[in-house]
C-alpha cells in the first residue's frame, strides 16, 4: 500500500541521514498491560481496560513509541528489520507503528509517543472543542469514551466503531454506527476526527481519500502525522 510505502521510505532516509544502519540497535515490541499503557483513570470504559485492544510499545535507545492494535507480537528487531516487516497484518503494522514511533522520537522528530494516563484522559478531552473549533457535524471513528462525551456536548455528533459490543448502543444519547455506515457518515459531516489506531488497522487511507477535514488523534499517529503533514490532537501524553 502506498501509504506503508511512504513510511517505510521516511524511515529509511532517517537510518541512513542519522547513520543508524547496521549498528546494534534493536526495537523491542511488547503489549503493556491496561494499567501500564493508561494508569487507573477515572472511568472503565476505555477499549483498553475492557480488554478490546492492547497497547503496543517499542523502545530504541531508551525512546518509547507506542501503538494501539488488536492484534500483536513480541519481537526483537534490528533497527533495519523494521523495513522488512511485512506490513499485510495488524500485526505487523503494530510492531513497524511502534518502532517508527520510537525512531522519530529518539531523534526528536516527533512528540507525544507515550499515552496519557489516570485523569489526564479526562484532561485531555476538556480541551478538545476549542482545538476543533467552529464545526457544526462531527464524525468520530473509534468511540473514544472522554471525546464522545466532550464532542456531544458541542456539536452534532456521529460515531463509528468497530466493536460489535458498541453497535447500536446509546451513548450520551448519540447511537454508535457500524463501519458500514462511514461513507454515509464522512458524506454527512463536516469534520472528520479520528482515531490514529487507523494508520495500523489500514483504513486510514479511506479518511485520508475524502474533500472533507481531517485531525487524527491518539499516540498511534505520532511519527506518521509528522511524515505525512496530517493535522494531530494529542494533549496530554508524553
Amino acid at each position: 500500500m502506498e501509504l506503508y510505502e511512504t513510511l517505510k521510505e521516511a524511515l529509511r532516509e532517517k537510518i541512513e541521514e542519522y547513520n543508524l544502519s547496521g549498528k546494534n540497535i534493536s526495537v523491542r515490541c511488547k503489549a503493556l498491560s491496561a494499567v501500564e499503557a493508561i494508569g487507573n483513570p477515572e472511568h472503565d470504559d476505555y477499549p483498553i481496560i475492557k480488554g478490546k485492544e492492547v497497547m503496543v510499545e517499542a523502545v530504541f535507545q531508551g525512546a518509547k513509541g507506542q501503538a494501539f492494535t488488536d492484534t500483536f507480537e513480541n519481537a526483537d528487531y534490528l533497527v533495519d528489520d523494521l523495513l522488512e516487516i511485512d506490513l499485510s497484518s495488524n500485526k505487523g503494522r503494530a510492531s513497524f507503528i511502534a518502532g517508527l514511533n520510537a525512531v522519530f522520537r529518539y531523534l526528536e522528530l516527533c512528540d507525544k509517543t507515550i499515552h496519557c494516563k489516570d485523569a489526564e484522559p479526562k484532561e485531555c478531552a476538556k480541551h478538545l472543542p476549542k482545538f476543533i473549533g467552529d464545526y457544526d457535524k462531527v464524525l468520530l471513528i473509534g468511540q473514544q469514551p472522554r471525546f464522545l462525551e466532550a464532542l456531544a456536548s458541542h456539536y452534532i455528533l456521529r460515531v463509528v466503531d468497530l466493536d460489535q459490543d458498541n453497535i447500536g448502543k446509546k451513548v450520551h444519547g448519540i447511537k454508535i454506527e457500524a463501519p458500514e455506515m462511514t461513507a454515509d457518515a464522512i458524506e454527512w459531516c463536516d469534520l472528520i476526527f479520528a482515531t490514529g489506531s487507523t494508520v495500523v488497522n489500514g483504513t486510514m487511507v479511506d479518511f485520508l481519500a475524502q474533500n472533507k477535514p481531517v485531525i487524527f488523534y491518539g499516540v498511534t499517529v505520532s511519527a506518521t502525522a509528522k511524515i505525512l503533514g496530517l493535522k494531530k490532537y494529542c494533549y496530554s501524553a508524553h
